[in-house]
């Protein structure tokens, strides 16, 4: 990690990505009346303060975990139930958007359900961390065991948060993402350039994943005004009559499909299934076009119901193993910072020596302009 790129992120502040929206998942089991967990007298982070946590964790018996949407993550989930079996995984995937906005309205009915997110970190850090619905991480981190903390183990060193002056999720990955796809079997020669996008002969030709709000097509949209202006943009949605999609499912099917030949927020898992179901194989991510850097990490909720349990499962999640758990299996576009993981997904993993090549970085103070602006634009198709 250069020393401009430390500087650089942690000047920065992040945002979150949604992907595929699923069923509208049941409630968490609401809490148990909490109970006086075992006190330790130990210094942070100490063997004594540790044997506390975990006689607390084991007393609570619950962890209440949400993270993204999809199967990835999904078995994401059991490996967590698998590493942590004195505990109750009490696990919810779920749209980013969808999991805020239910936050938001739990919470100001006095409601605290949930203990700790993990995903992307798109609606955490625009709706959840100005709402006041997460709780400081430093704190549980300062916790923990010194094994998982050691600066030399992360790019950009172990404490990277979305907002160093408000430290509420910790990063822990960052994907190389976004872009255009293209079913080649629609559109064979190929679009070479950005302006080519702006070539009549696609008009009603071009499909994105509903830009209005922050999510992948958005995003990828911010991506290419970043390059081209908002002038561009502008040319692009409204001449060329880009077909907006509610959810990045049915993007995914059409542009497979070759209803819409060209696609802006395709969601890459659902693509990667299709296709070995011999559906849409010929379908290619351009990543010149559109591509954008986004972060995923560990936020704490409110009033967590289960602190114990939130301590004992961030110390796994942040070991080299919770770390591959996520890494391998979370998404086809995940990876972490941390130094001693495998790369199980090289398309989508950034090069973190050199972050400045990417245009935009969501959640950093230009990649919210773009977004911003991007936004804008798009509402006013």
């Amino acid at each position: 990690m250069t020393r401009s790129l430390s500087r650089f992120i942690l000047a920065a502040t992040f945002v979150l990505v949604a992907c595929s929206p699923p069923a509208t998942p049941a409630p968490p089991t609401p809490a148990p009346p909490a109970t006086l967990a075992p006190q330790s007298t130990g210094a942070p982070g100490s063997a004594t303060e540790w044997d506390g946590v975990l006689a607390g964790a084991k007393q609570e018996g619950k962890l209440v975990l949400s993270t993204h949407a999809g199967t990835g993550y999904e078995k994401y989930v059991e490996l967590v139930k698998q590493a942590l079996p004195d505990l109750t995984v009490d696990a919810t995937t779920i749209k980013a958007s969808d999991y805020a906005a239910r936050v938001v309205v739990e919470q100001q009915n006095g409601q605290y359900l949930w203990d700790v997110h993990m995903g992307p970190v798109s609606n955490i850090y625009t709706v959840l961390t100005p709402a006041g619905d997460l709780e400081p991480i430093k704190p549980f981190l300062d916790s923990l065991p010194p094994d998982n903390k050691d600066n030399s183990l992360w790019a950009g060193g172990f404490e990277l948060f979305t907002d160093p002056n408000n430290p509420v999720t910790l990063i822990t990955e960052f994907s190389d993402v976004g872009g255009m796809y293209v079913n080649q079997d629609q559109v064979p020669e190929g679009i070479n350039s950005m302006d080519d996008l702006l070539d009549p002969k696609w008009k009603g030709k071009i499909a994105v994943y509903d830009p209005t709000v922050s999510n992948g097509g958005s995003m990828s949209l911010a991506g290419l005004l970043a390059v081209k202006g908002d002038a561009f943009l502008q040319q692009l949605i409204n001449e060329n009559d880009a077909k907006y999609v509610a959810t990045s499912n049915q993007l995914t099917q059409w542009v497979a499909e070759g209803r819409y030949p060209i696609g802006f927020g395709v969601d890459a898992t659902q693509l990667a299934e299709l296709q070995k179901q011999g559906v849409g194989v010929n379908v290619v991510r351009n990543r010149a076009f559109g591509d954008y850097s986004l972060a995923s990490g560990l936020s704490v909720l409110k009033n967590a119901p289960h602190p114990n349990a939130v301590k004992e499962y961030l110390n796994w999640a942040l070991s080299r193993d919770g770390q591959i758990a996520w890494a391998q299996n979370a998404s086809v576009d995940s990876s972490s910072r941390r130094l001693d993981v495998p790369v199980f997904h090289p398309d989508s993993t950034p090069d973190y020596q050199h972050m400045e090549k990417y245009p935009v970085i969501q959640g950093t103070a230009s990649g919210q302009d773009t977004l911003d602006r991007t936004l804008a634009i798009t509402k006013n198709h």
